[in-house]
């Protein structure tokens, strides 16, 4: 056994870089491998955000920027999708325009996979969210639904809308343009049939008066007819009995063309009683029909908004009745409105039989 010099302790051994050990006499005599277990290295896919991409993770030259950005828009499309799905539930003319928002969120996600930005789920649960708290908004009405809810939901989507095209617009700064101007293209004729619509919400629920004893239900049709031909066919408030399945006689009570002034005498059938009421022609614009109707105990307003389609030769209706009750009549107005309704939900199918048949998008 060697002996070291006095006061000289023993140096340890060290571990070098290259996973050998040198003895701590410092003369390099002695070198084995260690055996430490070699580490594993956690390989992330950057280019699928569905397949759980580490938070902020992005694909090498991607901006941080522009996955921030799609990450917003992404979460104000999933509120808007939400939001034109529960809208077609009352409006079936906006079945086809709620698939087009769906379609348009799925081309979202797809540009954002080519581009390796990974999907922020927080943002999209957080604009779901909104969406459904937005809901509970009772604008102005406790027990029934509000002629306002109408104008709030299209005005809502409206913005959605234009938000969306202005994400187009500005992706086609990037390569690949004729994606994006497919996309915008789009986008604007959805603003289009969507602004007609918001604003005939606006004509009714803005002059409504709170204090009386109404109740209003409405409807939207996509058509396969051209909208003059769908205004001719409707300004003729004879033409009911095709096409409101509550009415069993309506016959012009004066001789001479249609005009505004023209009056109709209706006979309905409603909740089980004969209902009798003389309707007129108050107004009769390109895209805008007004029939007002009345009898000693109640006063209705029937309004049909007709724009142009999604496709080349089609129309999209907007009709809304709104029914205002005199006297102890206004006791009835709950029933009522579970009357109209059912007259409504039949006229999905009676209306677009009448002119054609329904778009089917």
């Amino acid at each position: 056994m060697l002996n070291r010099p006095p006061g000289r302790p023993r140096t340890p051994d060290v571990v070098t870089g290259n996973g050998t050990t040198r003895t701590g006499d410092g003369h390099g005599a002695h070198q084995a491998r260690a055996t430490a277990t070699p580490r594993r290295t956690r390989v992330v896919d950057h280019k699928d955000p569905a397949r759980g991409s580490l938070p902020g993770a992005k694909a090498p030259g991607t901006s941080t920027y522009l996955g921030v950005y799609l990450n917003d828009h992404l979460a104000g499309a999933s509120a808007n999708v939400e939001l034109a799905r529960r809208v077609a539930r009352t409006h079936p003319g906006l079945r086809g325009l709620a698939r087009e928002v769906a379609e348009d969120r799925t081309a979202l996600l797809r540009i954002m996979k080519e581009r390796g930005v990974p999907v922020s789920r927080h943002k999209v649960a957080a604009g779901r969210l909104g969406e459904l708290v937005g809901r509970l908004k009772l604008n102005g009405s406790l027990v029934t639904r509000s002629p306002l809810s109408d104008l709030v939901e299209l005005e809502a989507m409206r913005l959605g809308i234009e938000a969306k095209a202005a994400l187009w617009r500005a992706l086609r700064t990037l390569p690949d343009t004729d994606t994006y101007d497919r996309l915008l293209e789009r986008a604007e004729s959805q603003a289009r049939r969507v602004e007609a619509l918001r604003l005939d919400a606006a004509a009714g629920a803005l002059s409504a008066r709170t204090d009386r004893a109404g109740v209003e239900v409405g409807r939207t049709f996509a058509v396969r007819t051209p909208p003059e031909r769908v205004h001719e066919y409707l300004r003729d408030f004879a033409h009911a009995e095709q096409w409101d399945p509550g009415t069993v006689s309506c016959e012009p009570m004066e001789p001479g063309p249609v005009e505004v002034g023209t009056r109709w005498h209706n006979v309905s059938q409603f909740l089980g009683r004969r209902v009798e009421l003389v309707y007129e022609l108050t107004r009769d614009d390109p895209e805008h029909l007004q029939f007002v109707g009345a009898n000693r105990t109640a006063t209705s307003t029937d309004d049909i908004t007709v724009t142009p389609g999604p496709a080349p030769g089609t129309s999209s209706i907007h009709y809304r009745a709104h029914v205002e009750f005199h006297g102890l009549a206004r006791f009835g107005a709950p029933l009522a409105r579970l009357g109209l309704e059912k007259l409504a939900t039949e006229m999905e199918s009676s209306l677009p039989r009448a002119l054609g048949g329904s778009v089917q998008d």
